[in-house]
């Protein structure tokens, strides 16, 4: 195909803009629902909020549990209410270039999490489902690589099989009490009188960050910036490489069309020519086409060999030799 490359790199650049563009309109459509939303704790209370308005809702205040804490158990100093814990595999691994880059591959996450609130003052609200949050702000609170203990014989085995295992990383993250938190989501009043906020049932993201509200709002208007920039470079691309598609399109089809030109100048010429040299000689029925019985014998055919038609009456046989009815593999000139 005379387009493929191009046509692949145009239509990996098309995915990249697609992606990017997603991106921005997320965050674009982030940014918007956060000013829009109303602030709980502030102004107003939970009775003036209509049901559009409780679908999104901000909330602050300081993590406090309901009930017994959760504690790290790489370091009995902290205690929280969610405790994520992380298991990686370090590793050395050969890529296609041949050269060895750093790999990581995560073996096992696992959460623990406890009942907590949002404390401000008078003000107390339950956080529901706080692992499904689309950001969730932790503390690192312990970190330990235990290096691997390889045999010559690991080595070896790894050298062939391309990969090379360095060890194993564990890493506790926790949300501390007593934690400033924000948190953005749907909030609702459960059977007993209590605030609950959970994950927003109509589709909007859901965030437990430590940052303040101004703070999450430009952490997206920068990442919108970068998507927005993004998408313009890979669109820009992507003209280009349209432009050179196009471009390189109609250099092959004006080629084609001179080629064409050019044959169907040399096939009327050559009818020319033959036609001229038919005139001026009586013929015998030996030499006369098969078929018109009129022009001389001009074509051969193969496989057969049979010499039996003229140029114009051989523009109309196709399938069988009017003479053996043998396949016609091809046509060929043939001069006698």
């Amino acid at each position: 195909m005379d387009f493929l490359g191009e046509l692949i790199a145009l239509g990996i650049d098309a995915i990249i803009v697609g992606v990017c563009t997603r991106l921005y309109l997320n965050c674009s459509w982030s940014i918007n629902l956060i000013e829009r939303a109303q602030r709980l704790g502030i102004n107003p209370e939970i009775k003036n909020l209509s049901d559009e308005e409780k679908k999104y809702t901000i909330c602050q205040g300081d993590v406090k549990a309901v009930g017994k804490s959760v504690k790290s158990s790489g370091s009995q100093d902290y205690s929280g209410v969610i405790l994520r814990r992380s298991i990686m595999e370090h590793a050395i691994a050969r890529n296609a270039s041949g050269f060895w880059a750093d790999q990581k591959n995560v073996i096992h996450v696992s959460h623990n999490v406890v009942p907590f609130v949002l404390k401000k003052g008078k003000f107390t609200i339950e956080i529901l489902d706080p692992v499904s949050a689309e950001l969730l702000d932790l503390d690192t609170v312990y970190n330990q690589f235990e290096n691997s203990t390889l045999s010559v014989m690991d080595h070896i085995i790894g050298f062939f099989n391309g990969v090379r295992q360095r060890g194993i990383e564990t890493t506790e993250e926790l949300l501390k009490e007593g934690t400033p938190l924000t948190a953005i989501g749907e909030v609702m009043v459960n059977h007993s009188g209590y605030l609950q906020m959970s994950p927003p049932s109509a589709g909007y993201p859901y965030y437990l960050t430590t940052m303040p509200v101004s703070s999450l709002i430009r952490k997206l208007e920068e990442q919108q910036s970068t998507y927005r920039w993004l998408t313009l470079l890979f669109g820009s691309i992507g003209v280009v490489l349209g432009v050179i598609v196009v471009k390189k399109w109609w250099t092959l089809k004006e080629l084609r069309l001179k080629e064409e030109e050019k044959k169907r100048r040399l096939e009327e010429t050559r009818r020319e020519r033959r036609r001229n040299a038919r005139d001026g000689r009586e013929l015998s029925d030996n030499e006369l086409c098969v078929a018109c019985r009129v022009n001389p014998k001009e074509i051969i055919i193969l496989h057969c060999g049979h010499v039996c038609l003229c140029e114009d009456c051989s523009e109309g046989v196709k399938d069988t030799c009017p003479v053996c009815r043998s396949p016609i593999v091809s046509k060929a000139a043939a001069f006698i």
